[in-house]
């Protein structure tokens, strides 16, 4: 498929450079060199990605959202160390901000992976998603991601995502190896266009994909962790995703069909989950009680429907027996795991 793209018009050498390899090559074609915003809006139903620099004036992070709204993906340019202009781009939304020293044929590449988004967004299918997300303090969100996935695997094809870029511990909890991980998925999605199964681990019917624990290295853009998530959808009826306590990670959370909170069963739990809830982006979440003391269960929850304003879901008790099943890497304690599987019931 070729490409549609329009350009920004810009000085700098990426951009003249990308027009003249449109020329002699069928990968993509340069539908406009914009030098205005209504330059690229006569021609949103014809183009896939916009390729914009970070100093153009009149691109806003406003400018970039309305691309974005209308179903087309944005490639952002900013020369390195520009630490405001990568911002503005990333404000707006830009799938990808790359720096302009970037090598044409590398660019091409960023934005072929980028441009299925527009079809692939809007066409209804794949499977399932499931945000598995926390405020700080730990409460237990990997536990309730293992568990809910372990039981999803047992009625429909399930992978395991770890996106927790803080503190990445499926890997440790499933007792499985570190490699390969999120991002050997991420660089054969890249190149290939799919998920290459020989890089996902199997633990009986789930699969899964271990979090990145590379302290050496950058975070994965979030272009290709998206395009993780979209390959993953359709592959398996339903992926499920540890996203943690990380503000950026709730990113993901807006294109999920089922969002799952899980809190501790304590006041400054409460608090946290409260915060985290009046800030809130994607479907209506199921609360996850965790930890809760028997001995003020009832103040607890009633504390979670006046503060959180939800309804929990379900209510787990303070057991050892989960903590030693996380310490031995094995499965989830069954009581555990029988109250977790009640929100898979509408499965």
């Amino acid at each position: 498929m070729t490409v549609r793209v329009a350009t920004v018009l810009s000085a700098r050498v990426w951009e003249p450079s990308l027009v003249a390899y449109a020329r002699e090559s069928a990968a993509i074609r340069i539908v406009t060199r914009a030098y205005q915003p209504e330059d690229v809006d006569r021609s949103l139903d014809e183009i896939d990605v916009v390729v914009t620099g970070g100093e153009v004036t009149w691109v806003t992070p406003s400018c970039i959202a309305h691309w974005r709204e209308r179903g087309v993906a944005v490639i952002g340019v900013a020369p390195p160390g520009d630490g405001p202009a990568a911002r503005l781009l990333e404000t707006g939304g830009a799938n990808e901000v790359v720096p302009d020293t970037i090598d044409t044929s590398a660019l091409v590449q960023a934005i072929r992976f980028v441009a299925p988004a527009r079809t692939e967004a809007t066409d209804g299918q794949g499977g399932r998603l499931v945000g598995v997300v926390a405020p700080r303090g730990a409460p237990g969100a990997t536990e309730v991601a293992v568990s809910y996935a372990l039981d999803s695997s047992r009625h429909v094809s399930t992978v395991l995502i770890d996106l927790d870029v803080e503190a990445p511990a499926v890997a440790i909890r499933l007792g499985i190896a570190p490699r390969p991980d999120l991002t050997d998925v991420a660089d054969a999605v890249r190149a290939e266009g799919s998920i290459d199964r020989t890089v996902v681990h199997r633990v009986g019917r789930l699969e899964v994909i271990t979090g990145s624990h590379r302290q050496d290295e950058p975070r994965l853009r979030t272009s290709l962790i998206e395009g993780v998530l979209r390959c993953a959808r359709h592959v398996w009826d339903e992926t499920v995703v540890d996203l943690g306590s990380s503000e950026d990670q709730r990113r993901y959370l807006a294109d999920a069909d089922e969002a799952i909170l899980v809190v501790d069963g304590s006041a400054s739990g409460i608090v946290r989950a409260a915060q985290l809830v009046s800030e809130w982006r994607g479907p209506a979440p199921a609360l996850v009680l965790n930890r809760v003391e028997s001995s003020s269960s009832k103040e607890i929850v009633d504390a979670a429907r006046r503060w959180i304003g939800l309804d929990p879901a379900v209510v787990i008790p303070e057991r050892r027996s989960v903590r030693r099943s996380a310490w031995r890497s094995a499965g989830p304690d069954r009581k555990f795991a029988r109250a977790i599987s009640e929100l898979g019931t509408s499965r």
